[in-house]
């Protein structure tokens, strides 16, 4: 539920910003990182599904600490909102968007080799490396 309504807050961010095909500016990101408390205000009433909104509030922590809304690190993110972490990301990455072309599956895990640890819990990244290893393994037997 929370991979479904993690991003709801970016209705509130100007489109001229979410399509912008540069680098965003301090002030541009700035802007943009609202979005998880304008989903969390929207969602608000939806008080029967308080772990995923836990989840969708913490979305954007970094396992080094580097991320918001509060610069949670390591363990003290909920494990929910690591596994959404890496899965928005990996996302982001194998989707289309306005500055850049998607990445293949495989790229795209290479990518984010990188940032295990850093951004990612190592667990999450090795446990999303097993999940789509296993996807494109599966879908490469049937062709051909």
């Amino acid at each position: 539920m929370a991979g479904r309504l993690h991003d709801v807050g970016k209705i509130g961010i100007r489109e001229a910003i979410l399509n912008k095909p540069d680098r965003l500016t301090l002030e541009e990101f700035e802007h943009v990182k609202r979005h998880v408390q304008i989903g969390l205000d929207i969602l608000a009433p939806l008080f029967h599904i308080k772990n995923p909104l836990h989840y969708v509030k913490h979305h954007h922590e970094r396992w080094d600490g580097a991320g918001y809304p509060q610069g949670l690190a390591g363990e003290d993110i909920p494990m929910g909102a690591r596994i959404l972490c890496a899965a928005d990301t990996f996302d982001a990455l194998t989707s289309k968007r306005a500055y850049r072309e998607p990445l293949a599956p495989l790229a795209a895990l290479e990518h984010l080799r990188v940032d295990s640890g850093k951004q990612f819990d190592p667990s999450v990244y090795d446990a999303l490396v097993k999940v789509i290893l296993k996807r494109v393994g599966a879908g490469s037997q049937g062709s051909g």
